[in-house]
């Protein structure tokens, strides 16, 4: 029954307890009661206290400090919203990791996971890059509080992302389960029906996503937004998307070699991903540790 435990060695790597429902929400391969949880736990080196499970005690004086900082980040992102209203093809603006869930710290970003119209990935990622830079939100160094992280895009015809996993890929099972869509919410029906593969993982969690009401509602384009649109559709927009994606990729290579310590990256004609510090294998190994003894 190890694997009923799961979610707190992997949520224990960013400091966070989590509650018995929680622990249900992100049981790993199959249901778990919350009765048959409390029983486990007992039987288990973790620790149940009140409502909160944890491995470590240290997570839980941050806890509530950590949730109420969050409501600033949250803050940020609703008045950040317009930005996506005025980038042309983006279909869907969702948080991922610690934001998504409600624990951040003092040196947080904000993840951002964008999908795209088909074909034009590179030329919606090069308007939001340009306006985040303009507008001094985008994380350019080691200081990222409230600066916005852009750094996962995918196209509609790429919205299956075990394309993008390794094997046994706890964590991006975990990402995918509190994705919280914040820009044309309703898009977010097709992103999770593309993802049927997570129900396998995450069952309970694949039935109650990470939607927050205050998100809800129509979202529509920016008259500039819409103006772009029109202007870079057709063969003149697929040469501005080859040049985009020639000018982006050099920067990319660049950065890869330059701040690569474990890199994560794949570039292509659907999908930008770019992470130079990829912790998934590293989280794989803690966890199969953890059931193997």
């Amino acid at each position: 029954m190890k694997e009923a435990l799961v979610p707190l060695v992997f949520f224990a790597q960013f400091d966070r307890p989590l509650t018995l429902q929680q622990l249900r929400r992100y049981g790993w391969g199959r249901e778990f009661g919350v009765d048959e949880l409390k029983q486990i736990i007992k039987k288990s080196d973790m620790h149940l206290s009140g409502a909160l499970c944890y491995l470590d005690e240290t997570h839980l004086s941050e806890y509530a400090r950590r949730q109420e900082l969050a409501k600033k980040f949250w803050q940020r992102v609703k008045q950040s919203r317009w930005v996506f209203a005025n980038v042309p093809f983006i279909k869907m603006v969702a948080i991922g990791n610690t934001l998504a869930y409600d624990n951040v710290h003092e040196n947080s970003d904000i993840d951002l996971f964008i999908v795209t119209t088909s074909g034009r990935v590179w030329t919606a990622r090069a308007v939001l890059l340009l306006w985040l830079g303009l507008l001094g939100l985008r994380v350019r160094s080691v200081k990222k509080y409230l600066l916005i992280s852009p750094e996962f895009f995918v196209d509609e015809t790429a919205l299956d992302l075990s394309l993008c996993a390794i094997a046994n890929d706890y964590y991006l099972a975990y990402w995918l389960a509190d994705l919280a869509p914040v820009w044309r919410t309703d898009y977010f029906d097709t992103v999770w029906n593309a993802n049927r593969w997570l129900k396998d993982k995450l069952p309970v969690a694949y039935r109650s996503p990470n939607l927050r009401t205050e998100f809800n509602g129509p979202a529509r384009a920016s008259w500039f937004g819409w103006a772009l649109e029109k202007i870079l559709a057709g063969r003149f927009g697929d040469r501005i998307e080859a040049w985009a994606r020639a000018k982006q990729q050099r920067i990319i290579d660049r950065n890869k070699v330059k701040l690569g310590i474990n890199p994560s990256v794949i570039a292509d004609d659907h999908v930008i991903k770019i992470h130079f510090n990829d912790k998934r294998a590293e989280v794989r190994e803690r966890i199969e540790e953890f059931l193997a003894r």
